[in-house]
């Protein structure tokens, strides 16, 4: 019993953890209300949860809103791009669960609901992509998609990771609407979890690159 009480017992640096989750996920619905700031709030997200991963010192609010406001100029644009691309892949899906359910799949439509399913998945994952680049490097706006674009080609195993996370978040949240007030911390944290070492490997060989030069 007496284990319980130490400050150092592992319950409490769960339920640490599961506070700043907590705390995470809604600053990420507040800052992500009106819309147009969903790209620096979850940016921010990437951010604080990739320094977490990297073990390197976090203050979870003085962290994000450090983020959201570094990056919220430039990420005013991200979002803007983003909701674009979201809107069509929505109007997309809806066209095609709307043939799906009518049973009129016509010759035209045999065409466009595969693509649909291509464009929606390559939205998603590009998105996602995206948000986590902008919260570790510093580019313009067409590198960070294009970086975002190749990442989420060139690495398709973590790519097809997130996807099985976003699907188990989506399907928990379904059952337990409660989960509302951890899932997007609880989600991004895990995708952060794979992807900080691909940007790791990157840094590293940049590194190495560099060294080589200086060296020359």
């Amino acid at each position: 019993m007496s284990n319980f009480f130490d400050l150092d017992a592992p319950i409490w640096a769960w339920l640490t953890e599961l506070a700043d989750i907590m705390m995470l996920s809604i600053y990420w619905w507040i800052c992500s209300l009106p819309l147009i700031t969903i790209g620096a709030s979850t940016t921010s997200l990437f951010y604080v949860l990739g320094k977490k991963i990297r073990k390197e010192p976090v203050y979870i609010t003085r962290d994000y809103f450090k983020s959201f406001k570094d990056n919220f100029k430039q990420s005013i644009l991200l979002s803007v791009l983003l909701i674009i691309a979201w809107t069509s892949a929505i109007l997309y899906g809806l066209l095609g669960i709307e043939s799906l359910l009518s049973g009129s799949i016509s010759g035209v439509m045999k065409i466009i609901l595969p693509l649909a399913v291509v464009f929606i998945f390559e939205i998603i994952h590009i998105s996602i992509y995206v948000c986590a680049v902008f919260s570790r490097f510093n580019m313009k706006t067409y590198h960070i998609f294009t970086t975002a674009f190749v990442l989420a080609h060139k690495h398709l195993l973590t790519t097809f990771i997130h996807t099985v996370i976003l699907v188990v978040g989506i399907i928990l949240f379904l059952r337990l609407p409660f989960l509302i007030l951890i899932m997007p911390a609880a989600v991004v944290g895990a995708m952060s979890y794979f992807i900080q070492p691909i940007f790791d490997k990157y840094i590293e060989k940049q590194n190495e690159e560099l060294e080589v030069v200086c060296e020359e």
